[in-house]
């Protein structure tokens, strides 16, 4: 069975890559492409809610073959695991490597 959703969309000038977990739960990142949308604002992080969504708060990401680890910057964890059949590794990495292009050493990848 393979992923069904959409890992990388450009909507209005804003950059989103967004991943649902095996549990149901969710990351996304957005990243304004332009000043008009908020390019100067950084990088936008939610997970699981709404509420849970900041600019800049994303410390250390690190994607596997088996999901995502964030560490905030608060210091706190988050993680998702892919659901059986997660196909679109590729597809996040190149997405993340374009949100994160100008922030250095904040994303990794181990396969």
């Amino acid at each position: 069975m393979s992923y069904d959703h959409p890992v990388e969309v450009v909507e209005n000038d804003v950059l989103v890559v967004s991943v649902v977990g095996a549990d149901g739960g969710y990351f996304m990142w957005q990243k304004g492409l332009t000043q008009e949308v908020g390019s100067d604002d950084g990088t936008y992080f939610e997970f699981d809610d709404q509420i849970n969504g900041r600019h800049n708060q994303v410390k250390e990401c690190t994607v596997t073959n088996y999901g995502i680890h964030v560490v905030l910057v608060n210091g706190n964890l988050k993680n998702l695991y892919f659901s059986p059949g997660f196909d679109k590794f590729k597809e996040l990495q190149t997405g993340l490597n374009k949100i994160y292009a100008e922030q250095v050493g904040i994303v990794e990848f181990s396969t």
